[in-house]
């Protein structure tokens, strides 16, 4: 893939087409643009997609919205920069949540707010690319989230005080399966409010994504990825009774859909790098 050098002029050009303007400091307003996607088309919650999972079923979407924490734009020269975000209803102290369901359709267990949007400031410079942990970083993952500032309150985005919150959720509906479940978190969790807690496995997704023109394109998610691996439509299983993954232990799908993240499951490693992110735009 060829690399797309944006020199300190160009960035802040390509920054004004996108709506953002260049610091007197120095620093610019930079926004990353996040699109999701079933198996290579839009995600939207009034559609159908077939081809779905290894048997390659028709679904329906139910829910698609994941957590995302230190964003860094890439240099040229394969250097990091922090984007320091803005605070706003959907960032809080450098956490991000992604939302790309809407209410309406297939989708009842959000709200008719979406975001595709990371906004932030770093100098200017020659950016390629960007960098993110899918998740929540430890300090922030076991407030309550009942009273936690937004987007740390979203409802349906909490598991508990030990487990914290869901960093991605990806739900399905097939013929078969009314709810086929992706729920990814910290699991194994031990401790109490007061003393804190600790996690026998975080679950935290390194992405890294380079030969972007933060102009143009966007972060593309395409969900079908974690399911490729596992039979959305199976019929019930007495053995297996949660269609899907939340990380449980023994759980026998969470391998080939934790693998999409480049995740391993448990003791067991990641058999690869991640394939649910990568670079998209209108000219790709």
């Amino acid at each position: 893939m060829e690399f797309v050098r944006l020199t300190s002029s160009a960035l802040v050009a390509a920054l004004t087409l996108c709506g953002c303007d260049p610091a007197d400091d120095g620093d610019a307003a930079i926004s990353v643009r996040f699109e999701a996607e079933l198996g290579g088309a839009p995600f939207l919650c009034t559609e159908t997609y077939a081809g779905i999972g290894s048997s390659g079923a028709s679904v329906k979407p139910l829910d698609f919205r994941l957590f995302i924490h230190e964003i860094k734009l890439i240099r040229a020269d394969g250097e990091r920069v922090p984007l320091e975000l803005d605070e706003n209803e959907w960032q809080h102290d450098g956490v991000v949540l992604l939302d790309f369901e809407d209410a309406s359709g297939s989708c009842a267990t959000g709200s008719p707010g979406t975001n595709g949007e990371v906004r932030g400031r770093s100098p200017a410079g020659d950016y390629t690319g960007v960098e993110f942990i899918v998740g929540v970083p430890d300090e922030l993952n076991h407030l309550d989230g009942a009273t936690a500032p937004a987007p740390l309150n979203t409802p349906g985005m909490w598991w508990s005080w030990a487990g914290g919150y869901k960093y991605m959720r990806l739900d399905l509906s097939s013929a078969n399966q009314p709810a086929f479940y992706f729920h990814l978190g910290s699991t194994a969790c031990g401790g109490d409010p007061v003393s804190g807690f600790e996690c026998s496995y975080g679950n935290l997704a390194s992405i890294s994504l380079e030969g972007m023109d933060l102009g143009s394109d966007a972060v593309v998610i395409d969900g079908a990825a974690i399911f490729a691996g596992v039979d959305v439509d199976r019929e019930d299983d007495p053995g297996d009774t949660l269609p899907g993954c939340m990380a449980f232990p023994g759980d026998p799908e969470c391998p080939a859909m934790l693998g999409a993240l480049g995740l391993g499951f448990e003791e067991t490693p990641s058999a690869g790098g991640q394939a649910l992110f990568r670079v998209g735009g209108a000219a790709r």
